[in-house]
């Protein structure tokens, strides 16, 4: 039985040389292997964080940025409305003005017209008046070169006539 307790209970050597072994690895695990390792994932954990940070300054920086254009093109949009609003009441405007020198130089046109038709209507009275003259001058001339009676005083009258109506 003592061979079978021997056995089963350890060595107190053995034991107290495991523990040693076992206290020197575990300070040069965690000198030369948990120590860096815990650096480097802290290290990486920072990293991360950092361009979580980043990435969020970005976000940030690019949100800014896309309200500034949107309201860039806003304004953009205003002022296109603005543009041809105005160019609208110019065309309007230019629009009236051609209409209004279009009616006053028609009617200067009609004006003009007027005066020579009313020229020519003189000058044409002034024809016939010349006409009627002369034809009555030789009317006169006729009666008076000759004795009219009662039927070459009517004959004269409507020759004289006849020529009025050709006028």
């Amino acid at each position: 039985m003592e061979e079978v307790l021997n056995i089963l209970n350890p060595m107190a050597s053995t034991v107290f040389w495991s523990i040693i072994v076992f206290g020197i690895l575990a300070v040069v695990l965690w000198k030369f292997v948990f120590k860096p390792v815990n650096e480097m994932i802290a290290k990486r954990q920072k990293q991360i964080r950092e361009k979580i940070d980043d990435a969020e300054r970005q976000k940030e920086e690019a949100q800014k940025i896309l309200d500034k254009q949107k309201e860039e093109i806003e304004k953009a949009w205003e002022e296109a409305k603005k543009v041809i609003e105005d160019s609208k009441a110019e065309a309007e405007k230019i629009k009236r003005d051609i209409e209004k020198q279009a009616k006053e130089k028609s009617k200067e046109m009609l004006k003009d017209a007027r005066k020579e038709i009313e020229a020519e209507k003189e000058k044409s009275l002034e024809e016939i008046r010349d006409r009627i003259v002369e034809l009555s001058l030789n009317a006169a001339g006729k009666l008076m070169s000759r004795e009219i009676t009662k039927e070459d005083h009517k004959k004269i009258i409507e020759d004289s006539l006849k020529e009025v109506e050709k006028i």
